[in-house]
């Protein structure tokens, strides 16, 4: 997962007008229905927060953060000395304003007026990603000091007043004439700033006039009533009934106890908990579908008042990736069904059962296998498993894994956040990951994922001047997936024991089921959403539940007698927060797809080297110094075809037969 905050000062235009990814943006969503173990997104690893730490308690017990060795918790001293010094220097900042707004109404003096704004205006940003990097580092390495709770909500006030403070620049620039602009983005001078001006031009149809834009900015804070009703809804009002467990103890429903109960081995249970979980849902379910379609309503007004010709487009062009990449997403992955079929068969068969029903989605199908590993050889483990990626990028790997740099939070300690996340925002730096390490595999993978993202804000930040470094949302998961690939494929060529390679198979199947074909369904539900209101169509809970269920059970292929979908599953989208995140789901797709394609590309003795050559230097290096869709077609991967997705599926196929050939075996062997 990339940080909650990498940036916190996006393109200004971005923020102020397009609804582009702000800095939150970056972030997958920390409720329980982001998580890998729930919905197969890239931040898999969220939630584990009663584990071991350096001094490797047991399970009751987990240490304040004085306990943990000073080797193996971040160096915040990089990034100031002191609070004092923070505090210091937030001032400094917050002075430095004044540095821009010197510049309104004098842009129109020209070229040096407005490279001498840029110079500024980015010197400030860098200063002000520095502050807000030290805040939330402070903040999440233990949640309950209020010194630093409040240090982070200065920087956010900060980062606010900042965005006012430089509103002026986009319509200034904007007002000078398009020759001009087009001419400093070709100067040698404005070359840092070129991918910034481009990018202005490139969405100035879709920029309105100032009364028009003042009247939008002030009706923004109405735009995610939807949303933020449905998450005060969801997370503080709504109640569950209790269930009763496998020890045969009446417990209370939540949502987070969702996500456990239904992996449960008994399945009576698992019935239990989704009859009572989307029942739930059910009985609000005309108030959840007024919350949907309210935000969906309130995204085609904003889209159409932009000049869109749908919201779709309007989301998608605050990466300006093309619409075509969403529609080839949803073709492709429903090209390739039958092959998610044959897995559900494997998994009823693994599960015993004489029929497969949509609560059985979630139990293990392969008995989990104790793989341990400490954190030393952790270390040694992912210098291995990433040796085809060359020396450059495993000397730069080795150097953010050994403990004394402080690149690395490795355990928890009380208080400490859960799950896991890199922050690469200072720039001048080095990258921040906070991860919460048990001795086990999935820890390993979890390090090997936020070291992916470590390594490409590492390459970006050292090979590209800031205002081009910030990659975009789009490509931020395949740096990361791509590590977790080579780990996967290291570790299936080196274990010979069958039960542990169906082990490391089970994991890979589930991630393409939950990450690909999962998201790619709610991505395909989604789009029909919109196209509904549109057209001006009732988007009623009958009417938003019946296109649900009608393609889940074709994903899960109910008329092929693969998986029984019961009509009340078709409630399931009111449980999914994402479906108001304005088209988001989708880049969990594309990013793993992506990933899995260059892994391939990367490990083929033929052309491997050339193949990594090629991504480091024209994705991890170049950062966001081009579109993200361009800078993926460079590296190998073009997601305007198929072809990626047909070479992920073979991956996919090839771990699904040597799964159903080990199968086999170990029943022979009883």
């Amino acid at each position: 997962m990339v940080s909650p905050l990498p940036r916190v000062a996006v393109l200004l235009l971005a923020a102020a007008t397009l609804k582009c990814a702000t800095p939150a943006a970056h972030e997958r969503e920390q409720d329980n229905i982001a998580t890998k173990q729930d919905d197969a997104v890239p931040n898999k690893k969220e939630g584990n927060n009663s584990s071991k730490s350096a001094q490797k308690p047991d399970s009751r017990s987990t240490p304040e953060r004085a306990a943990i060795d000073a080797r193996h918790r971040w160096k915040t001293g990089d990034l100031f000395a002191s609070d004092a010094a923070w505090d210091k220097e937030r001032a400094a900042v917050v002075a430095g304003f004044k540095q821009i707004t010197d510049c309104k109404g004098k842009l129109k003096r020209g070229k040096k007026m407005v490279k001498t704004c840029l110079e500024r205006l980015f010197a400030l940003r860098m200063r002000l990603d520095r502050l807000a990097n030290y805040a939330h580092r402070l903040h999440d390495q233990d949640t309950r000091v209020p010194k630093y709770q409040g240090m982070k909500q200065v920087t956010e006030k900060v980062a606010t007043d900042f965005l006012e403070a430089t509103s002026f620049l986009q319509p200034e620039l904007l007002a000078l004439p398009a020759r001009s602009l087009q001419e400093m983005i070709k100067d040698k001078p404005f070359a840092d700033y070129g991918q910034y001006l481009r990018e202005m031009l490139r969405v100035k149809a879709h920029i309105l006039s100032p009364a028009e834009e003042k009247l939008l900015a002030s009706a923004s804070l109405m735009r995610d009533t939807g949303y933020n009703t449905y998450s005060t809804f969801s997370g503080a009002d709504l109640k569950f009934p209790e269930i009763t467990d496998e020890k045969g103890n009446k417990v209370r429903l939540t949502q987070s106890l969702f996500t456990s109960y239904r992996s449960s081995e008994e399945r009576h249970v698992r019935k239990e908990v989704f009859e009572r979980f989307f029942g739930t849902y059910k009985e609000y379910r005309n108030t959840l579908a007024a919350l949907l379609g309210s935000q969906i309503n309130a995204n085609i007004v904003y889209a159409r008042a932009r000049k869109y010709d749908s919201a779709l487009e309007a989301a998608l062009d605050a990466n300006n990736v093309p619409t075509a990449v969403y529609h080839n997403m949803i073709k492709a992955v429903n090209q390739h069904l039958p092959t998610m079929h044959r897995y559900l068969k494997l998994r009823q068969e693994l599960l015993g059962l004489k029929e497969l029903r949509y609560y059985d989605m979630y139990p293990p199908i392969v008995k989990k296998v104790e793989m341990k590993y400490s954190y030393a050889e952790a270390r040694s483990l992912l210098a291995r498993a990433i040796a085809p990626m060359g020396k450059e990028y495993v000397d730069a790997l080795v150097q953010g894994l050994e403990p004394s740099r402080g690149w690395v939070d490795v355990y928890p300690n009380t208080g400490k956040r859960s799950g896991a996340y890199m922050d690469g925002s200072a720039y001048q730096v080095h990258p921040f990951v906070l991860i919460n390490y048990l001795d086990n595999y999935n820890s390993v993978s979890t390090l090997a994922h936020e070291m992916g993202h470590a390594m490409h804000s590492h390459f970006s930040n050292k090979n590209q001047p800031f205002p081009k470094a910030d990659y975009s949302i789009f490509v931020a998961e395949v740096a990361s997936t791509l590590n977790e690939a080579l780990l996967m494929d290291h570790m299936l060529s080196k274990v010979e024991d069958p039960k542990e390679r169906l082990y490391l198979l089970g994991q890979q199947m589930e991630d393409f089921r939950q990450t690909v074909f999962r998201q790619s369904m709610f991505a395909e539900f989604e789009l029909a959403l919109y196209e509904r209101a549109e057209k001006k169509e009732p988007l009623t809970a009958e009417a938003i539940s019946e296109i649900y269920l009608k393609i889940v059970r074709k994903y899960y292929g109910q008329a092929k007698g693969m998986v029984v979908v019961d009509d009340l599953y078709g409630m399931e989208w009111a449980y999914v927060p994402h479906f108001y995140y304005d088209f988001y789901v989708f880049q969990y797709v594309t990013g793993m797809t992506a990933a899995t394609a260059l892994a391939e590309m990367i490990r083929d003795p033929k052309q491997g080297q050339k193949a990594r050559d090629r991504y480091i230097n024209n994705m991890l290096k170049a950062g966001g110094s081009d579109y993200a869709v361009t800078l993926l077609k460079r590296a190998g991967v073009d997601l305007t075809t198929t072809a990626p997705y047909d070479v992920a599926m073979g991956v996919f196929s090839r771990t699904l037969s040597e799964a159903e050939k080990l199968v086999q075996q170990l029943k022979r062997g009883k």
